[in-house]
């Protein structure tokens, strides 16, 4: 068996530095893996990067994150994903990554999908022309 803890939408910024942190530090003991569905800054910028990796980093299990389209409004994601990355996060775009867990094998797929769906894996913001 595989224990996943998943979350979405952390919308982190630097108010919030340390918090998300004291909610993980059990993660270890709770869950195999975590997967992280998109928005993880408010605005998408790096120093917003900067305060989720922090928060990400460490924890004793695999981080996987896609973005979402809040990662996108600085036009940063590039720097965003790099940041997370660093900290040690798997940061899926458009790709999948395959994990160990206890000696079963965990396949995991991402893309930034939004509004009207997965084409070109970035609709434009908030996605109202494609609906």
């Amino acid at each position: 068996m595989i224990r996943v803890a998943a979350a979405g939408d952390l919308h982190v910024g630097p108010e919030v530095a340390g918090a998300y942190r004291a909610r993980l530090s059990a993660l270890a003991d709770q869950a195999d893996v975590f997967l992280v569905a998109g928005d993880l800054t408010r605005h998408g910028t790096v120093e917003e990067g900067l305060v989720a990796a922090g928060e990400l980093r460490d924890h004793g299990v695999p981080v996987i994150a896609v973005l979402g389209n809040h990662d996108y409004h600085s036009d940063a994601e590039d720097e965003i994903g790099g940041v997370l990355r660093d900290a040690g996060v798997t940061v899926l775009e458009g790709d999948a990554t395959v994990l160990d867990c206890g000696g079963t094998t965990l396949g995991v797929a991402g893309g930034k999908g939004f509004g009207g769906g997965f084409e070109g894996r970035c609709a434009s913001d908030f996605g109202e022309p494609e609906m």
